[in-house]
């Protein structure tokens, strides 16, 4: 009965983080088709209870906005019975802590959204709830793998490679960082301050002169599309050279580790880190050259996620199973 137990709650546990990954992309959704507001309330929906909100009237934005409410009320109970399930069962105290933790954190982004609602779509609040998202999806990914049977099965005492690991947190937290320039960019309208790809308000090196911003709301005018600042040219240039960094990043240390085939894992997650960066760089580009086409920059947001929770498994990949079994690593 315990091992069914265990298996249920190994299954319930990627089932949020697939759910979350959804929810995310859901999210993308609302802001690329600038339907924050289309539900004016919250938690109510035009004054009706949410689940009680009738099927017929999801329609034009109403659609996207209360299905990423209902999405993320889903993830929610996902994450109380896991949070719950893992506070009875038997498994170590740090995994039960982190389930309350991760809990927590699913309720401040159910909050944080409602504020968003309440407040207008004030930036700052936006970019704080892209931030717990992904935060949030981190957590998601390291319960799942502290409860699966890869980690089960692991060996007491294993033989690590530390520059595969440190290089792994390494690109975790640049992807961190990159995700973060992506939330402030699409969240302060930056997501075409630089309509022009692979040029730059048709410089290659751009200055970030008035010419040069002239230029681009000269090219913005003709694409029909609202007029940007010098600081949102700059908020977008930043978001590009971190898309440079990362995937250079990446794939150096694909190059450096490709053969290192002590860890299949690792070589599975290297394999897939490097598919994924190259298939994010491309959507990158493709939404600057369709004017943001809402369904291109969502997948775009989402596979950035898809990165980020990628590097999270190759990090927990890559350490031990016990901090104590660092004593016995090597640096081969």
């Amino acid at each position: 009965m315990k091992q069914r137990q265990k298996t249920l709650l190994r299954r319930l546990s990627k089932l949020t983080v697939f759910s979350t990954l959804f929810l995310i992309f859901a999210g993308a959704l609302v802001k690329s088709h600038e339907v924050g507001l289309s539900v004016p309330d919250w938690p109510t929906t035009y004054g009706e209870q949410m689940f009680s909100f009738p099927v017929s009237k999801m329609v034009g934005g109403i659609f996207y906005e209360h299905g990423h409410r209902l999405t993320a009320t889903l993830v929610g109970f996902f994450m109380l019975i896991q949070a719950f399930w893992l506070g009875i069962s038997d498994e170590q105290l740090w995994l039960k802590k982190l389930g309350y933790i991760a809990l927590t954190a699913v309720i401040l982004q159910g909050l944080l959204g409602g504020i968003t609602v309440l407040l207008f779509l004030p930036p700052v609040v936006s970019i704080l709830h892209g931030i717990l998202a992904q935060t949030f999806f981190i957590l998601t990914i390291i319960i799942a793998y502290a409860l699966s049977k890869e980690r089960t099965n692991r060996p007491e005492i294993e033989v690590f490679t530390k520059p595969i690991h440190k290089s792994a947190l390494i690109m975790g937290g640049m992807v961190y960082i990159q995700l973060i320039l992506g939330a402030l960019m699409r969240h302060t309208a930056s997501g075409l301050a630089i309509p022009d790809f692979p040029t730059m308000g048709g410089l290659w090196l751009p200055n970030f002169s008035d010419t040069m911003v002239y230029n681009i709301n000269a090219l913005l005018f003709d694409l029909d599309q609202d007029m940007v600042s010098k600081s949102q040219v700059i908020i977008h240039f930043s978001h590009r050279i971190g898309a440079v960094l990362v995937t250079a990043a990446i794939l150096y240390f694909f190059y450096r580790f490709r053969s290192v085939n002590k860890n299949k894992g690792v070589q599975q997650a290297l394999w897939l880190l490097t598919g994924i960066v190259l298939i994010q760089f491309t959507l990158g580009a493709i939404t600057v050259l369709t004017v943001r086409a809402p369904y291109i920059a969502s997948f775009h947001v989402v596979t950035g996620a898809a990165l980020l929770g990628v590097c999270t498994l190759l990090i927990m990949r890559s350490a031990p199973k016990k901090l104590t079994d660092w004593n016995r690593a090597t640096n081969s």
